[in-house]
């Protein structure tokens, strides 16, 4: 069974990171059909579909490769010593209160427009309600793979509690730091720590272990894209990024290398 999810979520699907103006337009398009398809009664939807946030963002889109079509996307908002704005979403839009002493600490994140498609292409091998399950897994890959790239002190996150139990079946537990929000939805915030999240990666080699090793090495064979992401970004440096020491890993160790080296452990002594 896990061959078969793995074979679904890197050879049938695929993680996308958002560079282009068509990749933006992708996003656009997926964040409206949420909006159409399941909150139809908010008039002003146009601050979420796109926003100045997006610019201070990694932005990660699904992909379903046989039709080229993009059906999810999840954004990882961050800040640091550079960005304009040091107030994550889940503050400024929200109100979330008393998480202050929580955000002191930067880089932090937020991991937020987290979005699927209402209309899914349907699989022989999964239910409809598999391959959500199984879709939403692989987005929020995608912000394990970018903790690997940048590692950031906290990761906050507004969620619904099926996507939070997920998660912690996948040994990636986030504590609840506050009460029941109702944006687009019934939704709860989280966070995690640099600590228990390296913690968490480090031991888990199931399916989200493997899609996090299978799309660092594909991005070691093409980096360049990546680097002038970061290059033209104005809040980022070559050298907040990791990927140059993980390349390096999977030269050295292969397809093998501990989740322990590619995570950096060592470098970041937190088992001191």
């Amino acid at each position: 069974m896990l061959d078969k999810v793995f074979h679904l979520l890197t050879a049938e699907y695929s993680l996308v990171h958002a560079v282009t103006q068509e990749h933006f337009q992708a996003v656009k398009d997926i964040r409206n059909d949420v909006i159409v398809n399941h909150y139809p009664e908010v008039e002003e939807a146009k601050e979420y579909v796109f926003s100045q946030d997006d610019e201070q963002s990694f932005i990660y889109l699904l992909q379903h490769n046989a039709t080229k079509r993009y059906v999810g996307s999840v954004r990882i908002f961050f800040a640091n010593e550079q960005t304009p704005s040091k107030t994550i979403p889940m503050e400024k839009d929200l109100h979330i209160k008393d998480i202050e002493q929580l955000t002191q600490n930067l880089p932090i994140c937020e991991i937020s427009r987290f979005a699927l498609v209402n209309d899914q292409i349907k699989h022989k091998d999964f239910s409809e309600l598999q391959l959500r399950t199984l879709l939403s897994m692989s987005l929020m890959s995608a912000t394990r793979i970018n903790f690997f790239l940048y590692h950031y002190s906290k990761i906050f996150a507004i969620m619904e509690r099926s996507l939070h139990r997920i998660l912690k079946r996948q040994s990636v537990a986030f504590e609840p730091i506050g009460d029941a929000v109702d944006y687009y939805g019934v939704r709860f915030p989280f966070v995690i720590k640099k600590e228990d999240f390296l913690i968490a990666g480090e031991k888990t080699e199931g399916t989200m272990g493997q899609l996090t090793r299978y799309y660092l090495k594909e991005l070691c064979k093409n980096p360049e894209t990546f680097w002038q992401f970061i290059d033209n970004n104005p809040y980022l440096d070559r050298s907040d990024i990791q990927l140059d020491r993980i390349c390096q890993n999977f030269k050295d160790y292969g397809d093998d290398v501990s989740m322990e080296l590619l995570l950096g452990i060592n470098e970041l002594s937190i088992r001191s």
